[in-house]
């Protein structure tokens, strides 16, 4: 496996080509989206019922640790509101419905829009930084297309043509003078790899199948030396993290 992480943004070349080769493949679709505060003051909690406008299927109280999970069904996914000191993070996960294909909560550009709104809806606490983080895939369809695909994504980097499984992370920092000029961390972590399935029935092998695909995760944050508004004014900051993110994702960000 090889992997690289580049962290000086001015070394790194556009993300992808002028032709955006998600129009020549399937769209990415989302496995998990996630929604952080960090360094949240002590006390501080989001309902998963502010969200959703309903109690929570389960509740799991932890006081030893001061753990609380709240989760329940969101649409075709699972979402889990997680409390921890100093820490908030909200999850939407896609679930499993067949053995076969791969979970999906949908296509990015609708999973994050509904995810944003449902976060821009609701009131969040006071915290030192914001966080949005997504894991997407891509499925090329055979080993050939997806390697091709991954050098026309990151074509900055020479890979040997035998190499199967690569991880590459970078981190393109971008002021955004629209929101008091704080600096937002936009982490990619790109992945081809292979997802290996076997169906077993009476403890035997059934089924084997390798089917290659293309991942991309997806970690933006608040820079720790950017101060952030009042949590009545998270909301342009919000809007702008999510479209940052849909703009990486479509090939329209380039700075």
């Amino acid at each position: 496996m090889h992997e690289a992480r580049v962290s000086d943004p001015l070394k790194v070349p556009r993300l992808f080509t002028q032709v955006n080769p998600m129009t020549q493949t399937n769209a990415w679709l989302t496995e998990s989206i996630r929604f952080s505060l960090l360094g949240v003051p002590e006390g501080a909690k989001v309902s998963w019922q502010s969200i959703m406008g309903k109690d929570a299927e389960s509740m799991t109280n932890r006081p030893a640790q001061q753990l609380v999970i709240e989760e329940g069904p969101c649409d075709n996914g699972r979402l889990v509101v997680t409390a921890q000191p100093g820490r908030i993070d909200i999850t939407m996960t896609a679930m499993p419905t067949d053995p076969v294909n791969h979970p999906s909560l949908g296509s990015f550009e609708d999973v994050s829009s509904v995810f944003e709104r449902r976060m821009a809806s609701i009131k969040l606490p006071t915290a030192a930084r914001l966080a949005f983080g997504a894991v997407l895939n891509t499925f090329p369809g055979d080993s050939d297309k997806s390697k091709k695909l991954f050098k026309t994504l990151v074509p900055q980097f020479s890979i040997d043509s035998e190499v199967d499984d690569i991880m590459l992370q970078f981190n393109r920092p971008k002021k955004l003078p629209k929101v008091s000029g704080i600096v937002l961390n936009r982490l990619t972590k790109w992945s081809q790899l292979a997802l290996q399935t076997i169906q077993y029935q009476n403890n035997q092998a059934l089924n084997a199948a390798s089917t290659p695909l293309i991942q991309l995760e997806l970690d933006f944050n608040s820079h720790q030396e950017s101060k952030l508004p009042n949590s009545s004014a998270y909301g342009s900051l919000i809007a702008a993290m999510f479209s940052e993110a849909r703009s990486v994702v479509s090939g329209e960000a380039h700075g």
